[in-house]
């Protein structure tokens, strides 16, 4: 099959192929612990740490992972990702010990880490590739995800929950062949990467308030909101998953379509159709039409997602720089991730989601678009971002 795709796309396939495998093991945790976490040995309380720690260890261990990378290359980091994350699957069929799965779900934080980075390294590596191996990487590890939400319920009802376990440890080792068939990356003659800390540009920050809106706390009160909406408790929680299922369904599909066509050229139009339909999605979250707001949201977000990570390659100087700045990158969408989790407990229970989305969404979008035109203008000065390029 690989011989189908083109070389220059088989490094970003492989490595997509590794993290859609291995992220079966998580993705089933967020099914399985809420519904029979008293199986594990824990508790409703411990269910929350648990699936929330893998996002921290993420943040705190950032600013070391270009350093890693360029210490052991992009083949071997992917090699001892899938190692911890079959190490952290593994933990949930044999211990049932709070603080030993906790440890394991630091081991897939971990691993996810370089992983991630891993797929964003191979997708940017070829300039002149990189919109068709970022369309690769985004439609590929949607379908790990996909395959869970779809068939796990099946497998419980007719199997066990054990045997999903087990099914998703195995995929885990299966994602070896591909990380082993990576290729060796050359390595950059003076090149060398210090641990920083990953502090934010405007295309960072601006990453960083939209996943926050429309990742973080989005998916958190997105039942609720349609609860107060008027909508039946069995309603809104179908309502959800069709949209949970449909923004992944639309990622996918989005990924195949940069693949097959060549239309993705003019970035900056296409930026500023996402950045539209989010800025219109803020305003409809804030007037309570939650539905609307969010079928714009997630084909604005998927634009966004999949445009971003090649105009920060396109302006980086050299290898490392595009590292740091792909890593950065990830690290302010996982601290939206946390942050919005956090804040959206305290969102439902005072009632003021819309109110966040008027005053602070709306507000803080408009805050930031001067700011853009200024990052705009500096790159043209410089030659390093053509907004019709």
């Amino acid at each position: 099959m690989l011989r189908l795709i083109a070389a220059d796309s088989r490094p970003t396939v492989l490595a997509s192929l590794v993290l859609t495998l291995t992220l079966v093991s998580d993705a089933v945790l967020y099914l399985l612990l809420p519904l029979f976490f008293e199986d594990f040995g824990l508790t409703l309380l411990w269910v929350g740490v648990l699936l929330s720690a893998n996002r921290f260890v993420r943040l705190l261990i950032n600013p070391w992972l270009v350093p890693w990378f360029q210490h052991f290359g992009a083949r071997t980091a992917m090699i001892q990702a899938v190692v911890l994350a079959s190490l952290a699957s593994l933990s949930f069929i044999w211990l049932l010990n709070p603080w030993a799965l906790l440890a394991a779900r630091l081991l897939w934080g971990s691993a996810y880490a370089l992983m991630r980075l891993g797929c964003l390294h191979y997708a940017t590596e070829q300039p002149e590739r990189r919109m068709v191996n970022l369309g690769w990487y985004t439609s590929l590890q949607e379908v790990g995800p996909l395959l869970v939400l779809l068939l796990t319920p099946l497998i419980v009802d007719q199997v066990s929950v054990q045997a999903v376990l087990v099914l998703s440890f195995m995929l885990c080792l299966v994602a070896m062949l591909p990380a082993l068939a990576l290729p060796r990356a050359e390595a950059e003659e003076g090149a060398s990467a210090r641990a920083r800390l990953p502090w934010p540009n405007a295309w960072h920050r601006l990453t960083f308030v939209l996943c926050l809106l429309f990742d973080g706390v989005w998916t958190v009160i997105l039942a609720p909101l349609l609860v107060a909406a008027g909508w039946s408790t069995a309603m809104a929680l179908t309502l959800t998953s069709v949209l949970l299922v449909g923004k992944r369904l639309f990622n996918m599909a989005l990924g195949f379509v940069v693949v097959r066509l060549d239309t993705w050229q003019q970035t900056g139009a296409w930026l500023s159709l996402a950045f539209g339909l989010m800025w219109l999605a803020c305003v409809l979250m804030a007037l309570k039409s939650v539905l609307l707001a969010s079928a714009l949201a997630i084909i604005g977000h998927g634009l966004f997602m999949i445009l971003v990570p090649r105009l920060l390659s396109d302006r980086a100087e050299n290898r490392i720089e595009r590292q740091q700045s792909l890593n950065s990158f990830t690290f302010w969408r996982d601290l939206s991730a946390a942050v919005g989790a956090l804040l959206a407990g305290g969102l439902i229970a005072w009632q003021v989601a819309p109110a966040f989305y008027g005053a602070w969404g709306v507000g803080l979008l408009a805050m930031l678009i001067p700011l853009l035109m200024v990052e705009r203008k500096i790159n043209q000065s410089v030659n390093t971002f053509d907004p019709e390029a």
